[in-house]
């Protein structure tokens, strides 16, 4: 397995190639010391001109690296004659041939010599000579069989695509649905890339919206105030509200603003659509450390994680491929130094880029938000608990829920579902805990039907068995909270309360449950966890019996040749929501604000992380169905297509 491992991880780098193609008109990227009339001089063309085809540019001004159209000094809008004869405007493009003479072109073309002089002013002051082009006018009923060449389309301009853009975006800017651009642009439907040049209708653009709070839309015919209320959800009130211009009636053309309703409302679901913006680029930085001498799967835990996560990651691309979303993605080694972080973002273009999948620690997430924070890309921090608010851009997104929301999850169950059982705490004695304990015990004593609350807490380490039985009533539901993350104390609990009549009915909720080396359950026996009905929180379940985590093991196996781990899962839950958001919002605000989603074994619900990004409160509440785990508030997750 692990030699499998390696050998996947040593060839996760894919290239890609471009090619181009002959146009009218081409992009320049402007160079130091370039000027507006330098580069008008150097392609031969008029400065009304260039500014017609750069709207863009402003006070007459370039800057480096600013990407530019201009002419192809290489076009050639009628073919070269030693390709073929062609018919352009009516006329035949020929080239004479020596045995070809005045008879043989009035009897084959139906054009005579007087007319042939007439279109052709070489005629007019010398003979007839091979090698000469001249045009014949096509009559009717006369079969020329050559290429025919479009004259240009004048209904037409060309367009630079810029970063971030999407075909929905620029569709909807020309007053045209995502289709007929195609139409024009057979190419973009493989995908749009930025600093392209496609064609767009040669009329003026609707200007776009004002900023990520609301959208543009063009009236058309038909529609009514009442009728766009009911397609884009929002009251007449709000719609006259924001176009004052509406009080006067929905006139056709008129180009009206649309807010946005955005909520983060756990009842909202985010609703995939991938017509919008299918051409991503996403960025994955994680420490591969492919740079050490050999690599021990057995011993290093986190070369295990990082590569079980990208694999999960790679899955989710091709999931997403599959669907029709265009993604390029590059994947970089960050070595687990800050240092390799910094020369990655120095060293290569993220200006484009839309999504970026780690780094996995706190202080490389933390630079790459610093570093990248004023863009409209999106930053995922898949792993880390840690508080990020401290130091998050506006497009941080921090995946995994933090101790205190699993925490809370549980308390709020419990106040929520509280029906007169009897309800017991355990804490530990541990100083600096207590100021938490104090505040959860608090929220408990709010319970509007509560009464007596018991709290337990350990004597020298541990609890005494008498204080378990004095607490513990034989004819009522007894509900037990344990609070502490110690070891020890919920070792002591899980055991004691674990041998105690089956006929006591016991609920253990644990605010922490953690089972990994050195964890407060480590420990603790499944038969005892399944006796004392164990509740807990996790940012992450497997259910073996759903039929969409049967599928994902199933393609995984065929690709991979092994098992996925719950990183694998993560994986490709965390780069499939992302990017389906991504590819159904332009900016980063609306797709993290788009509704709750479930993937396979994770949910996402974003809140704002303070007034820094967004933090995952997507979170399951599990319990022990005998020896097995099931989902509380069992929920369907979506059905997502896999790839074998």
């Amino acid at each position: 397995m692990n030699k499998i491992k390696l050998t996947i991880l040593l060839f996760f780098l894919v290239a890609a190639s471009v090619f181009s193609q002959e146009k009218k008109y081409i992009t320049h990227q402007v160079k130091k010391g370039e000027t507006v009339f330098s580069i008008t001089q150097k392609f031969s063309i008029s400065k009304a001109d260039f500014l017609k085809l750069n709207p863009d540019i402003k006070n007459n001004e370039v800057s480096i690296d600013q990407v530019v159209i201009v002419p192809n000094s290489a076009y050639k809008a009628i073919p070269n004659i030693e390709d073929g004869d062609y018919v352009l405007d009516g006329f035949l493009y020929h080239k004479v041939l020596p045995q070809e003479n005045y008879f043989r072109f009035r009897k084959e073309y139906g054009a005579s010599k007087r007319v042939l002089r007439k279109h052709n002013e070489v005629l007019r002051v010398g003979d007839l000579k091979a090698g000469q082009v001249i045009k014949i006018p096509v009559r009717r009923g006369y079969k020329v069989k050559v290429k025919e060449v479009k004259a240009e389309d004048k209904t037409v301009k060309p367009y630079l695509v810029k970063p971030k853009e999407t075909k929905y975006m620029i569709s909807r800017r020309y007053g045209i649905s995502v289709e007929e651009l195609e139409k024009m642009n057979p190419k973009i439907k493989e995908g749009l890339k930025a600093d392209t040049i496609i064609n767009v209708p040669n009329r003026k653009e609707i200007p776009d919206a004002i900023n990520d709070d609301s959208i543009t839309h063009q009236i058309e015919k038909g529609e009514t105030l009442f009728s766009l209320s009911q397609k884009f959800e929002i009251s007449q009130e709000q719609l006259v509200l924001n176009n004052p211009e509406l009080k006067n009636g929905v006139k056709v053309g008129e180009v009206i603003r649309i807010p946005k309703v955005l909520t983060l409302d756990s009842s909202q679901s985010f609703s995939e659509n991938f017509s919008l913006n299918n051409n991503l680029k996403v960025a994955i930085l994680l420490p591969f450390t492919t740079g050490k001498s050999s690599l021990d799967f057995d011993t290093d835990r986190t070369l295990n994680i990082v590569t079980d996560f990208y694999l999960g990651a790679e899955m989710a691309l091709d999931s997403l491929k599959k669907q029709g979303v265009s993604i390029s993605a590059k994947v970089f080694d960050t070595k687990s130094k800050l240092t390799e972080v910094s020369k990655i973002i120095k060293t290569n273009q993220f200006n484009d880029v839309d999504a970026v999948i780690g780094p996995l620690f706190l202080n490389n997430v933390k630079f790459v938000s610093q570093s990248l924070g004023s863009q409209n890309t999106a930053i995922i921090s898949p792993l880390s608990s840690k508080d990020h608010s401290v130091f998050a851009s506006k497009n941080t997104i921090q995946d995994t829920p933090s101790e205190e929301e699993l925490s809370q999850k549980v308390l709020d169950y419990v106040k929520e579902n509280f029906k007169d059982e009897n309800l017991v705490v355990i804490k530990d004695d541990i100083k600096e805990n207590q100021l938490q304990y104090t505040k959860q015990i608090g929220e408990l004593r709010k319970i509007d039907s509560l009464g007596k609350l018991k709290i337990l807490s350990p004597e020298k380490g541990y609890i005494r068995p008498d204080f378990f039985k004095r607490s513990i009533l034989d004819n009522k539901e007894n509900w037990v909270i344990l609070l502490s993350d110690d070891p020890s104390v919920t070792n002591d609990v899980v055991q004691n309360l674990g041998a105690m009549p089956e006929k006591i009915n016991i609920t253990l909720f644990a605010l922490h449950h953690n089972v990994n080396l050195n964890g407060n359950f480590e420990k603790a026996e499944n038969q005892h966890l399944a006796r004392v009905n164990l509740h807990y929180a996790t940012e992450n379940f497997i259910d073996e019996n759903n039929n969409n985590v049967q599928q994902f093991i199933k393609s995984y196996k065929a690709k991979n040749h092994l098992e996925p781990s719950e990183y694998a899962f993560k994986g490709f839950d965390i780069t499939y929501d992302a990017l389906a958001r991504m590819a159904t919002f332009s900016m980063v605000n609306s797709a993290f604000s788009g509704g709750a989603s479930e993937r396979i074994s994770s949910k996402f619900l974003y809140t704002k992380n303070g007034n820094r990004g967004f933090i995952n409160k997507g979170i399951f509440l599990v319990k022990y169905d005998g020896l097995n785990l099931v989902d509380v508030e069992k929920v369907p997750a979506e059905k997502i297509e896999m790839t074998e």
